[in-house]
């Protein structure tokens, strides 16, 4: 049976846990009917990639100026989520 970490500095995303992998689950609103489901996003091999994708995702809600803006969003965001991870 899988295990999630379901901390809140991740939300609205989690991560599944199974011996296999690390699934990304992101928790998702339907517009009109306002309800709540789960959408797997990826299956990865460790721990760190599944971080990568939820940094690759956050930056999808909104547009950016340029390159570098985006460069500078996904290794701010990157590097938070990272630290949490360190031993």
């Amino acid at each position: 049976m899988p295990n999630f970490i379901t901390d809140p500095a991740l939300d609205p995303y989690m991560i599944q846990i199974d011996e296999n992998n690390y699934a990304v689950v992101k928790n998702v609103t339907a517009g009109k009917s306002g309800k709540t489901y789960q959408q797997t996003l990826a299956f990865c091999s460790n721990l760190s990639s599944a971080v990568s994708k939820i940094a690759k995702d956050s930056l999808l809600d909104k547009d950016y100026s340029s390159i570098s803006e985006y460069v500078e969003q996904y290794q701010k965001i990157e590097e938070r989520l990272k630290t949490m991870i360190k031993l």
